[in-house]
């Protein structure tokens, strides 16, 4: 068990604040709900309903498996949300017209498609390791923005095909003031003023996000008009099909549900890794104990589809990664009806988090909840768990679909990174929290990268 103060960033906040809410949301969210299964917060103005979060693996479990069509997604979520996600994603999808999409697209996410896409991933990690060392080993580098880049080469070359016409630089500029809007989207929507009310930085957001649509649409145009039959993501989503009425997905449906996967599944990716190699490169144990792992697995060869099954310590740590920081801080939902939960009575006005941020540091669920501890992912720890203690994919029919594709990436991804690289802190940074879309850091999150 490693222990550091900056595992646990900040103080809850007994009373919360709108300038919190802009600063670090997470701050806001009661000290209750790291010890208690129930807890809510009266609404922070007359007319705005309280807000409940969920801590209690039973209570989740009701919510998001056993009773999951009698709630919805949240109204808040849904307009921090709708600038940089959108709306005709299956991510917004609601009721059978989500059905159809996630029956059509989930071919594209089998497990042997995703493997077979396994040596992508070790070489997109490869070239980055490769331009770390041709750096100089004194200078920190921001692990964040590292992972941002290499994950969008995954994109790029596993999603899209290499797409000539993408200009990455470009579509990574926009991605940064587009999340950077969610903070004032949420409180806005927290105050009842319309989705087009003017924010700082609103302008910039919209001119962003607008352009990650529009040269997403290139991208599904040109794949069309090219005729190609690749087996790529595009390609499979391009060809999907609903295996129960035949119905094919509009290009709005295209484009929507491949600029959610470019934009959110990126980044999520890129958050969960980013947070590994700076928790390794604080807990220099936990770091050898994984390179030692993946030169006894692979030796000097690529991470292919075998090794990256075998890998479980690697797999341990970013599971352990995703505990503490998880990059979704959060899971939404609102009942459809005036309801119960447990024993509790809702209102359908109310909405409900899954405070998945406060779950995965429960006193009452893990043992020294802000310590690392790569060892609490074990089959045995995880067989003794309740299966909604930790859930940096969500639950139920509305799991990530592509959690497979984001799991044998990064485990694919780290242990290339970690086997021929050592990662060691940068003295005197202190940890800070900005969450937008993910749990990313404020501003840079900087480890020393050297030869191992």
């Amino acid at each position: 068990m490693f222990h550091d103060p900056d595992f646990m960033p900040f103080t809850p906040r007994e009373k919360p604040s709108i300038r919190a809410n802009l600063r670090n949301f997470l701050e806001n969210w009661p000290p209750a709900a790291y010890r208690e299964g129930f807890t809510s917060l009266p609404g922070l103005w007359p007319l705005i309903p309280k807000t409940n979060f969920l801590t209690d693996p039973e209570l989740i479990e009701e919510m998001l498996i056993t009773r999951a069509n009698a709630f919805t997604r949240d109204f808040m979520t849904a307009r921090a949300l709708s600038g940089p996600v959108n709306r005709n994603s299956l991510f917004f999808a609601e009721d059978a017209d989500w059905k159809w999409q996630r029956r059509a697209v989930a071919p594209a996410f089998r497990h042997e498609n995703i493997l077979a896409l396994v040596p992508t991933f070790a070489q997109c990690a490869k070239a980055q390791a490769e331009e770390w060392r041709a750096r100089a080993a004194s200078k920190p580098i921001d692990v964040m923005a590292a992972m941002s880049r290499t994950t969008f080469a995954v994109i790029e070359r596993a999603v899209l095909g290499e797409a000539d016409s993408l200009d990455e630089e470009k579509f990574l500029e926009a991605l940064t003031p587009a999340l950077a809007s969610m903070a004032w989207r949420r409180v806005y929507a927290l105050a009842g003023l319309p989705d087009w009310t003017p924010h700082p930085g609103y302008f910039k957001a919209r001119a962003a996000a607008d352009h990650l649509y529009r040269e997403t649409a290139k991208l599904v145009a040109a794949r069309r008009a090219s005729g190609s039959a690749r087996h790529d993501l595009l390609g499979l989503l391009l060809s999907a099909r609903d295996p129960e009425t035949g119905r094919t997905m509009t290009d709005a449906e295209l484009i929507g549900n491949l600029y959610t996967f470019m934009v959110a599944g990126h980044e999520t990716s890129a958050v969960a890794l980013g947070w590994s190699l700076w928790l390794l490169a604080k807990d220099q144990a936990s770091q050898n104990r994984l390179r030692h792992e993946v030169r006894q697995i692979a030796g000097a060869r690529d991470i292919g589809p075998v090794e990256v099954e075998k890998l479980a310590f690697t797999r341990q740590v970013i599971q352990e990664s995703m505990r503490l920081f998880p990059p979704a801080a959060a899971i939404g939902r609102q009942p459809r009806e005036d309801t119960t939960l447990g024993s509790r009575k809702v209102s359908k006005k109310e909405p409900i988090y899954v405070a998945t941020w406060c779950l995965h540091r429960h006193e009452k669920l893990w043992d020294e909840p802000n310590g690392f501890d790569p060892d609490r992912f074990t089959p045995e720890k995880v067989k003794a768990r309740h299966r909604c203690a930790y859930l940096p994919f969500g639950a139920g029919p509305r799991i990530c679909i592509g959690m497979s594709f984001a799991m044998l990436e990064m485990v694919a991804m780290l242990a290339t990174l970690v086997r021929d690289l050592r990662l060691e802190t940068v003295l005197g940074h202190r940890l800070e929290l900005e969450p937008s879309l993910t749990t990313r850091p404020k501003g840079a999150l900087p480890v020393i990268v050297a030869p191992a």
